[in-house]
């Protein structure tokens, strides 16, 4: 079965869109969420609502949980917090509601999805981890795929007979080994931090094991004129759009 996993959307609804349109050629059999849906991005109303038209299965990011408590919203930096009230205010009571509703992860097909760290984490970072971390998570979850979002960044980590390797992770295919276990950061649809401003997703196939990283380009400096329009910092308008001035 094929699945599609998108993470960290972050309020772009025109890189949701390109995500959309390319999932059409392609026709998983799911798409899944790793959450984030909101912030720093301008239409977070729209991508909310886009996600739950189509029933797409989402988990709860740290950007979700700090709409609702004061405790989440004070892990985020002071420019992340101010965001994140104004996103509020954009968010109807049905959106909120959904937001508020997301599962901390999910499990399925031998493998679990979760924003930022298994078993249900969504504030740790995957690269906070250290290799006694990852033999720790590997000894106690059932699971040998880990999906994880929150960095932005795709990332690949390998264990195989107590052996872990970490590397980054490109546009393309690669097998993974029915035997080892993954941890694949799928980097972020809306809100890229690698320099390449294409949204990027990933496309798993349990079937024959194939994992297959897209990267797909949409008009970002009409979202990064948006983010401005809103008056968000236009630090988040760069970042998905280099050449924004």
């Amino acid at each position: 079965m094929k699945t599609a996993i998108l993470s960290d959307i972050h309020g772009n609804l025109e890189a949701l869109e390109a995500v959309l349109s390319d999932l059409e050629k392609l026709q998983p059999d799911r798409i899944l969420c790793l959450g984030d849906l909101i912030g720093y991005g301008p239409d977070p109303e729209a991508v909310v609502n886009r996600v739950a038209e189509l029933e797409i299965r989402c988990v709860l990011g740290n950007h979700e949980a700090a709409l609702s408590s004061e405790k989440a919203l004070g892990w985020l930096n002071f420019l992340a917090r101010e965001n994140n009230l104004a996103t509020k205010s954009l968010l109807s009571d049905r959106s909120l509601d959904f937001c508020a509703s997301l599962p901390r992860s999910i499990r399925f097909e031998n493998a679990c999805f979760v924003h930022g760290c298994p078993p249900d984490s969504i504030l740790k970072y995957l690269y906070m981890l250290g290799d006694a971390d990852i033999t720790d998570l590997v000894e106690t979850l059932p699971e040998k795929r880990f999906f994880v979002g929150h960095t932005h960044e795709l990332r690949l980590i390998t264990i195989s007979r107590g052996d872990i390797a970490r590397t980054k992770l490109a546009e393309g295919s690669l097998e993974l080994i029915e035997d080892m276990t993954y941890f694949i950061n799928v980097g972020s649809v809306g809100h890229p931090r690698d320099g390449n401003g294409k949204a990027k997703y990933v496309l798993w196939d349990n079937r024959d094991g194939t994992l297959q990283v897209r990267g797909v380009s949409y008009p970002a400096h009409l979202t990064a004129e948006k983010i401005v329009a809103r008056g968000f910092p236009k630090a988040y308008a760069i970042c998905i759009c280099p050449s924004f001035k």
